[in-house]
């Protein structure tokens, strides 16, 4: 099958009348049309016309059931002035309580319904909520993370369920009753789960497993060395929540004496297996040791910015080489587009300048710059974060609209307002810092089609 449109993305480079030929769930071949399409295919074209086809956004972490709650905690109690981030989890502990497994996917599907719709493809979905609403185990322990995986297959989304560990309510702390839903009394309980997921899915396309230890706070020592050791033997991704709050830092000092990815790395766990999520908080040292070791970062701007946790050091992560990739994690606003200028909006508003992100970039030269020098271009940075990065922290082969990647895309409605008048120059920089999610038209997961004209095709 090949879909035509006016505009291809290829890397950081308009393919214009470009086509994209798929087959079984991957890219055969990008590139001009007429280089690629003859008389004789014309059964097999789709034509998308005006459009901007570019790779399918990752959503590299999310809990989805949290779109449950969008809207009801935006208030402060009359005998308690001051929300943070720690009042803010007790009201979404007292939603989780009130969902039993209907309702959680439900939940679920709003939030990968509304995630298709603008422009995203795969979901890294870091699942916690394993038990009844009393805190007894379902029949099948997995029973939850078949009704995630359902809800995103049924809107059509490439899932990766990242079965989460918990344990414990922090080092030295008296068990939270309200976090019965999650924890598991063992880490062989947890491993053995694990493997059942991993073999129930096998035959299962476009979803996939990683494991997820929560937090250095919910899960001692030994679970995350064997979790670690467990995952390296099947290959499979790892996430972890790691300096989101000052909070949790000072638990870790005085549980380890060190900050978090400090006490990881002395347990020898952080490698380009592992996703950080956060990473709000880091030491010096800590931004050294990822330097060495080569993790991803996930960023969650929206989310960080609605619960406070602060700026994600982006240029010092960037000035070592790490990788930074994006989720929408709380879902209190779902759009891919928004999370990647954050990135760098945030940047902007701590330094006081503009196109900080952009010294990051490849020079290129702007063939209408009268001048004829070279530009760096800041969206080309943000957009590594939405599509090659998240692909990267999930372990799968997409992002990238080249030979041989998932054949997972999105087209863009060049006629919507939002980027009416953009040209091949100022087309990339008009989708990171200025398009709308109403300017996806279409989406594409393994080449079917889960969104046409605004639409879910699923509905």
């Amino acid at each position: 099958m090949f879909y035509r449109a006016d505009f291809i993305l290829q890397g950081h480079d308009w393919i214009e009348d470009g086509a994209l030929e798929v087959q079984d769930d991957q890219i055969l071949q990008v590139g001009p049309a007429e280089d690629l399409i003859d008389p004789s295919d014309a059964p097999d074209v789709t034509d998308l016309g005006h459009v901007a086809l570019v790779p399918g956004q990752v959503n590299a972490h999310s809990h989805a059931f949290q779109r449950a709650i969008r809207g009801r905690t935006e208030y402060v109690s009359i005998d308690r002035q001051a929300d943070d981030f720690w009042s803010w989890r007790e009201a979404m502990y007292e939603a989780v309580l009130s969902l039993d497994a209907d309702a959680f996917e439900s939940a679920c599907r709003r939030a990968f319904e509304e995630m298709a719709l603008t422009g995203y493809t795969t979901v890294g979905e870091f699942h916690y909520v394993h038990h009844r609403p009393d805190g007894t185990p379902y029949d099948d322990p997995n029973e939850l993370a078949y009704r995630a995986i359902d809800a995103a297959r049924d809107v059509g989304l490439r899932i990766s369920l990242l079965r989460v560990a918990y344990n414990r309510a922090g080092y030295d702390k008296s068990p939270n009753p309200r976090q019965r839903r999650f924890i598991e009394s063992d880490v062989d309980t947890y491993l053995q789960r694990f493997d059942a997921l991993t073999r129930s899915i096998e035959e299962r396309r476009f979803v996939s497993v990683g494991m997820a230890p929560h937090s250095i706070r919910a899960v001692p020592q030994e679970w995350l060395e064997a979790i670690s050791a467990h995952g390296h033997g099947q290959d499979v991704p790892m996430h972890i929540h790691a300096c989101e709050q000052p909070g949790e830092v000072a638990e870790s000092m005085d549980e380890y004496g060190k900050p978090p990815l400090e006490a990881l790395e002395s347990m020898g766990l952080l490698d380009d297996r592992v996703t950080i999520i956060h990473g709000t908080h880091l030491s010096e040292g800590e931004l050294g040791i990822l330097a060495d070791r080569q993790p991803t970062i996930c960023a969650c701007p929206t989310t960080e910015r609605n619960l406070g946790d602060g700026f994600l050091p982006a240029t010092e992560l960037m000035d070592r080489g790490v990788p930074i990739c994006l989720g929408s994690d709380s879902h209190a606003n779902i759009d891919p587009f928004e999370e990647m200028r954050l990135v760098e909006y945030h940047e902007r508003l701590q330094k006081r300048r503009r196109n900080v992100l952009a010294s990051y970039a490849e020079p290129r030269a702007v063939a209408t710059d009268p001048g004829g020098s070279d530009r760096l271009s800041t969206a080309e940075v943000c957009w590594e974060m939405g599509t090659r990065h998240g692909a990267r922290a999930l372990g799968l082969p997409g992002g990238e609209l080249l030979p041989g990647r998932l054949a997972d895309f999105t087209a863009l409605d060049l006629d919507h307002i939002s980027l009416r008048g953009a040209d091949a120059e100022s087309l990339l920089p008009s989708i990171v810092f200025s398009m709308t999610p109403g300017a996806v038209r279409d989406v594409f997961v393994g080449g079917e089609a889960i969104v046409r004209d605004g639409g879910l095709t699923s509905s």
